[in-house]
């Protein structure tokens, strides 16, 4: 993302965008935001096995599920999840599920103004 956001100050506005409402999003950029969430959410699912199994520690297991939770806080990737959660394991969906449904607050992007963000 952080290549990409930088690269790309067309990404960078419709990633912004997407947080707020992946339904409101065209077609091709809901590629676009799918493509992202689906390669961040395979990594965390990879790190979540090596945690599982004792490859990872807990600090920095406990650090990929602080980025979760704050991305996780956010309507639009929630949105995007219900379309593609089923292409995870179950143990990992319910980690996601887990943080889900404990409301975390959007603090993330708060000094970005997501709702005046330009529809560019």
């Amino acid at each position: 993302l952080v290549k990409t956001g930088q690269e790309s100050r067309e990404f960078a506005a419709l990633f912004l965008r997407g947080m707020r409402s992946f339904e409101d999003l065209d077609g091709p950029d809901k590629l676009s935001f799918s493509a992202f969430f689906t390669r961040y959410t395979r990594n965390c699912e990879g790190m979540f096995i090596y945690y599982r199994d004792g490859a990872l520690e807990k600090a920095l297991w406990d650090e990929v599920e602080r980025t979760i939770t704050d991305y996780f806080a956010y309507p639009g990737v929630r949105q995007w999840w219900a379309t593609r959660k089923h292409w995870l394991t179950d143990e990992f969906r319910a980690v996601v599920e887990a943080i889900i449904a404990k409301n975390p607050e959007q603090k993330l992007y708060v000094a970005y103004n997501l709702d005046q963000s330009s529809k560019a």
